[in-house]
This record gives structure tokens, sequence and C-alpha cells, in this order.
């Protein structure tokens, strides 16, 4: 546990972390079902994403960055445990 607690956090609700994941993906021009459909994202790493958000505990940060964006962002932000892929898919 992050915090040296003995009693396990749950994860969020997940249909929440699906929308959050995806809405992230498209403000910064990743399509996940086009990414899925094509081979360039496997099933084990979307299923990874949606569990990283879930256990992440940045939910409210991430939908306080998606109510700012105006368009779509150039880059995930810094926050984002999944950050590293989206950036790696958006290429």
């Amino acid at each position: 546990m992050k915090d040296g607690s003995t009693k396990p956090i749950p994860a969020g609700d997940i249909y929440r972390h699906m929308w959050l994941t995806s809405s992230v993906a498209k403000a910064v021009g990743v399509d996940l079902g086009a990414a899925r459909a094509e081979g360039t994202l496997a099933a084990s790493d979307y299923s990874r994403m949606l569990t990283n958000c879930r256990n992440a505990g940045c939910d409210k940060s991430c939908a306080l960055w998606l109510s700012q964006q105006n368009g779509p962002s150039s880059s995930v932000p810094e926050f984002c445990v999944n950050g590293a892929l989206l950036t790696q898919l958006k290429r």
C-alpha cells in the first residue's frame, strides 16, 4: 500500500475510468478502438490501462483537466498513469 496501511483501497468505478481513459486518449488524438482494431494496442495493454487508471487516485484531477480542454491537446496531463502509452500510440 502506498500509505503503509494494511487495508487495500478499492479501485474506482470501472465505467468512470473507461470514460476517463477514452476521453483523455481522444483529447490527445488517440482512437483506442482503432488502435485495438489495428493491433497496435493489445487487449492486455488496454486492460492494464483501465486498471492503472482505476488505482491511480487522480480521477478528479483528470475530470478537471478534461473539462478545461477546448480542442485537441498536444500532450497528456503530467499526472496521467497512462501517459507513456498514450504518447506512444499517438505516433
